[in-house]
């Protein structure tokens, strides 16, 4: 028998190469009459030139534009407080995050909080309700990774070193532009780190205990669209067409984690960014590689569907070989595109096993930990911790 579920869209989208030409045009139909918008981005978007170019076509329609950018990986909750606080000060009436999942899950968040008197702290794992939303949000991606430009949370490092993350309505945007030509400058390394975090969500949309039809629509074309367009995008920076597929594919994941939750690669992944400031596209991909195989054993049939989305060849074999053979095709994708699952270089040992162990116990990272289809004992956790760390 199927669960019971709601499906909600809180998020209008847009996509098309060249969209950003019409961006004042879109913004007016979409936001209103606004005309001051606080733009939050990160340096890079600042240094390359994209920020200019977005802040250009809304000052053409006489919007006023302030450019916040005070933004790092993994944020930081003082920065988002300083956001809001220049939201207020500006008279903000839309906030636009431009970038990865940090800039936008920043956006965001600011807007939601905006009409409040609290700082993002006390929002954090829903201590308290959001505040009225009075500020709206588009977020723009520029990485085809988080899928952040459609869900309901903003992921954020605490003042005690905690990655932490908030949910609520009022944190989804209300729109969403998918610029296939923003995301042609990644970096190989980045392309890599961010589609793989796309392929986490996907599949984990997929198997979550909550999982639905819906859900695993969503997720089972992400990862054939993933399979088909990673590894062409990163050897060809410049295919708009497979840099478009892969925009799609990482906001399609990002739906289906929205309606339901991630599972043990984003446990052991967060506790990981929290022990070693590790990318976390790499760092889930990482936990996912280890945890694959296992996770298996408790859902097989989705397990099988999800092997011939990733491309595994149904050639007549048992059910359980065939989820088994997507561990290894999401090993080998993950080692064909490059990313290093040795965390020797980042410093870190199987001396940090202990630590890394109280991370993934953590109260933040336990929803994910029980939305997973297999429950992991700490013996498992443990066994996971030393693989990753060895």
């Amino acid at each position: 028998m199927l669960n019971t579920f709601e499906f909600s869209g809180y998020t209008k989208i847009a996509y098309g190469q060249g969209l950003i030409e019409s961006f004042g045009a879109d913004f007016k139909k979409n936001i209103g009459d606004a005309r001051k918008v606080l733009l939050i981005t990160d340096p890079g978007l600042v240094q390359n030139g994209l920020m200019d170019t977005v802040k250009k076509a809304l000052n053409n329609d006489g919007v006023n534009v302030e450019v916040f950018s005070d933004i790092q990986s993994d944020p930081s909750s003082k920065s988002i407080d300083a956001a809001i606080e220049t939201v207020k000060d500006f008279g903000t009436e839309c906030v636009i995050g431009l970038g990865g999942g940090s800039p936008m899950d920043v956006a965001k968040i600011t807007a939601a909080l905006a009409g409040g008197d609290h700082g993002v702290e006390h929002y954090e794992l829903m201590k308290n309700p959001f505040p009225q939303k009075v500020v709206k949000c588009i977020a723009i991606p520029t990485t085809s990774g988080t899928g952040a430009e459609v869900t309901r949370t903003a992921v954020y490092t605490n003042s005690a070193g905690h990655k932490v993350w908030a949910w609520d309505d009022a944190i989804a945007a209300e729109l969403a532009i998918l610029e296939p030509t923003f995301t042609a400058g990644l970096p190989p390394h980045l392309t890599a780190a961010t589609g793989m975090d796309a392929l986490v969500h996907a599949i984990e949309s997929c198997i979550d205990k909550t999982s639905n039809p819906i859900t695993r629509g969503f997720g089972l074309q992400a990862i054939r669209m993933i399979a088909g367009n990673l590894e062409k995008v990163i050897a060809k920076p410049d295919d708009l067409e497979g840099r478009g597929n892969m925009a799609i594919a990482s906001t399609l994941a990002g739906l289906g984690i929205n309606q339901v939750s991630t599972c043990i690669a984003h446990c052991l992944g967060h506790a990981l960014g929290s022990l070693g400031r590790i990318h976390h596209g790499r760092a889930v991909a990482i936990s996912q590689n280890v945890a694959y195989a296992w996770n298996v054993e408790a859902a097989v049939p989705i397990h099988a569907e999800i092997s011939r989305a990733l491309g595994v060849k149904d050639c007549g074999q048992d059910e359980k070989e065939l989820a088994l053979a997507g561990a290894v095709e999401f090993d080998r994708l993950l080692h064909a595109i490059g990313i290093n699952t040795s965390l020797t270089e980042d410093g870190l040992t199987t001396s940090d096993t202990d630590r890394f162990l109280e991370l993934i116990l953590s109260s933040e990272n336990a929803p994910m930990r029980e939305s997973n289809p297999r429950w992991a004992t700490e013996e498992d956790l443990k066994r996971f911790v030393q693989e990753i760390l060895k």
